[in-house]
């Protein structure tokens, strides 16, 4: 399979970094929602908006909502990322093999490697120390 890995490597940093660009961009937005609150007041209106009413939710769910899917977002780039980078490595340890299978020699090599001491042959000619 002919893929460039630095390329596609790079590719899976750089979605890996968005999501914590991401996360960062969207750090003030939240600060600047959570500002808000204090001008919810403290009457009926205001507990009815934020907490809502007759099993509808109100702003406090709604909130909760958009700051896990946002949460979710931001740790799905960064997965994405760690998967692309790690299907790049997955597909240089396939090429890998498939190319053992191809070069006798490196396939003797390997086979070779795999023996257990007992298979190799040691010399038992007695040496004298001078």
């Amino acid at each position: 399979m002919d893929i460039d890995h630095k390329s596609m490597e790079a590719a899976g940093k750089a979605i890996h970094d968005e999501g914590g660009e991401f996360a960062t961009a969207i750090r003030q937005d939240r600060t600047n929602v959570e500002a808000l609150r204090v001008y919810l007041g403290g009457d009926e209106a205001a507990m009815i908006f934020r907490r809502g009413k007759d099993g509808h939710p109100g702003f406090d769910s709604a909130y909760q909502d958009l700051s896990d899917a946002l949460n979710n977002l931001s740790k799905s780039y960064e997965a994405i990322g760690a998967a692309v980078t790690a299907m790049s490595k997955n597909v240089k340890a396939a090429d890998w093999a498939n190319m053992v299978d191809k070069n006798a020699f490196v396939h003797d090599l390997v086979e070779f490697a795999k023996q257990k001491p007992k298979d190799i042959a040691v010399p038992t000619t007695p040496v004298e120390l001078a």
